[in-house]
């Protein structure tokens, strides 16, 4: 997009005149006239002096900086804290390691307590056969549990016992009837 000769003359002078606005703001600097007649060049920086600003605060405002410095300390405090990732697989590879040593080590206590200790010799214990004994099915139903016993009993139990006493009972009758 090219500028016309007018734009180029308008521009060129809007530069000038902000040219010269910033020289005229720059620190200007004050004569004064003696008694003597000669000018005197003074700073008007060396003339300011410090004013103090008296400020009263919002008590909303005191109440948000308040909160704002705890949220920077808790940040900072947060940020202290990160390790990184270098540094935590360090620490759990020296983890690892104390770990595996200890298994060693338990390792070889256990061989050593298992060499020493003495091995028990079993003999086998011949089962005694018995014969069942037949009752009557009058028997039976008067051999029925309480109902305390079942109340301590839970529903698998229950479950277990009667399935147990059904195999019982059909083994009986397959064998002497």
């Amino acid at each position: 997009m090219a500028l016309t000769e007018e734009q180029r003359q308008r521009k060129n002078e809007m530069a000038k005149l902000n040219r010269a606005k910033k020289k005229a703001t720059k620190a200007p600097v004050v004569e004064y006239e003696s008694e003597n007649n000669e000018p005197i060049e003074d700073d008007v920086k060396d003339e300011v002096q410090e004013v103090e600003k008296v400020e009263v605060e919002d008590p909303e405002i005191a109440r948000k900086k308040a909160i704002a410095d705890k949220r920077r300390e808790s940040l900072t405090l947060a940020r202290s804290k990160i390790k990184p990732k270098s540094q935590i697989t360090k620490e759990k590879d020296n983890e690892i390691a104390i770990m595996k040593a200890e298994n060693e080590k338990l390792k070889a206590e256990n061989a050593k307590v298992l060499a020493v200790k003495p091995q028990v010799t079993r003999q086998p214990v011949q089962p005694v056969r018995q014969r069942p004994i037949r009752r009557e099915p009058r028997q039976e139903r008067e051999r029925e549990p309480s109902m305390d016993y079942l109340a301590d009993q839970n529903y698998g139990e229950q479950l277990r016992e009667r399935h147990k006493h059904n195999m019982y009972q059909r083994m009986m009758s397959d064998t002497f009837m």
